[in-house]
């Protein structure tokens, strides 16, 4: 027997910078990245974020004053000005992940710098399909130190963007909330009121929406019972005096339709939200994510920006993800915050054929490599070995 001590495997580490820009969807990709390469390749991680109380409402067990914690196997830190001034080059991590062009801090800067093997710097960009993104997927820029910064796109095709965030243990979860008593859990724990029988089940996540009341209205006239759940979040500022006082009593509504106020959900039960309802309208960029994993029909909020970009990027996703028509123009419609009644009426008399075809659009996505596999290829191919 071999006398030869035993070493222990010294994981290689990534450091991935947020700053929290856009309510939770900065902070919501950059924790859900940190637990896939933890969990999914085995790497050291470490998350840096300026705003605490936004990881806390997606990760309860934050402690919002401590200065590092250890959540899940992932070291946090809080990012403040006066606590990065110096660091040793130990303390740099073999992967640098900047996301969404965020600045790192000076000192930060400098010990990679000063590192005898330099760090990959990768800044990870917002989601897009527009056509230009295939000229800067995966291009290096030589910064003024000296370092090379990485640009990654995150996008539907794999072959010119960096794809989508995936566990993958994914399916196996979703699936399994088919079962009733995981779903009568679910349900229970959240305080989520469980849907009348036979009704069609909708998730409404979105921005301040002015269309938000003639969609009530409209599911109000109905003859068929309907489920919306509301989770707390901008959007119930959009609500007028007469659907505010029917979600404070819709315990006891005896209408078809039932309007649940919902609390806002950390990460780990919003996605079983998505799986439960047969429609979900999203927001932003992470929430997208998730319903397009979640394999139903969805309406995308995208974030609107000043200057009116927002609309060639949503142009962009409907045409490379292949939305069908009619969810396109309900997508286009609740961006304009204008809703029309014939095409709300065509998604309840297609539902069926559009939960088909939503589904096997997810089964083709599935097939292609995540966004944490292909940084992990592309890290290990620079030289960060597992």
């Amino acid at each position: 027997m071999s006398d030869a001590p035993v070493h222990p495997v010294v994981k290689p580490k990534i450091a991935i910078f947020c700053q929290v820009i856009d309510n939770y969807g900065d902070i919501g990709t950059s924790w859900r990245l940190a637990q896939q390469l933890q969990r999914d390749y085995a790497y050291q991680v470490s998350l840096w974020v300026d705003e605490l109380p936004a990881l806390h409402a997606l990760l309860p067990e934050t402690a919002m004053q401590a200065k590092v914690q250890t959540l899940q196997d992932i070291q946090v830190y809080h990012w403040q000005a006066e606590w990065v001034t110096h660091f040793a080059e130990d303390d740099i991590a073999d992967g640098v992940i900047e996301m969404f062009g965020c600045c790192l801090p000076d000192a930060y800067l400098m010990a990679m710098r000063q590192r005898d093997r330099q760090p990959v710097w990768i800044n990870l960009e917002y989601f897009s399909c527009e056509s230009w993104v295939a000229g800067c997927h995966g291009l290096p820029s030589l910064q003024h130190n000296g370092l090379s910064k990485w640009f990654f796109f995150p996008g539907i095709d794999e072959t010119h963007s960096g794809g989508l965030l995936r566990e993958r243990d994914y399916f196996s979860h979703r699936n399994a909330f088919q079962a009733d008593s995981l779903q009568h859990a679910w349900l229970q724990r959240n305080a989520i009121p469980i849907a009348q029988q036979n009704s069609i089940k909708i998730s409404l996540f979105a921005y301040e929406n002015s269309a938000l009341n003639g969609l009530l209205d409209w599911l109000d006239s109905l003859s068929i019972p309907v489920d919306l759940y509301l989770p707390q979040g901008r959007l119930q500022n959009s609500l007028n005096g007469h659907w505010q006082d029917r979600i404070s009593h819709s315990h006891s509504s005896t209408q078809k339709l039932r309007l649940h106020s919902i609390r806002f959900l950390p990460q780990s039960d919003y996605d079983p939200l998505l799986w439960y309802c047969d429609i979900n309208f999203v927001r932003g960029e992470e929430s997208l994510n998730r319903a397009i994993w979640a394999g139903k029909p969805f309406i995308w909020h995208i974030y609107p920006t000043e200057d009116q970009t927002h609309w060639p990027k949503l142009e962009a996703f409907i045409e490379a993800y292949k939305l069908p028509p009619l969810l396109a123009d309900l997508t286009r419609q609740w961006n304009q915050e204008a809703l029309c009644d014939l095409t709300l009426q065509a998604l309840f008399v297609d539902l069926k054929a559009l939960q088909i075809g939503s589904a096997q659009i997810t089964d083709c996505l599935a097939k292609q490599k995540s966004l944490a596999e292909q940084l992990n290829i592309f890290m290990q191919n620079h030289g960060v070995m597992l």
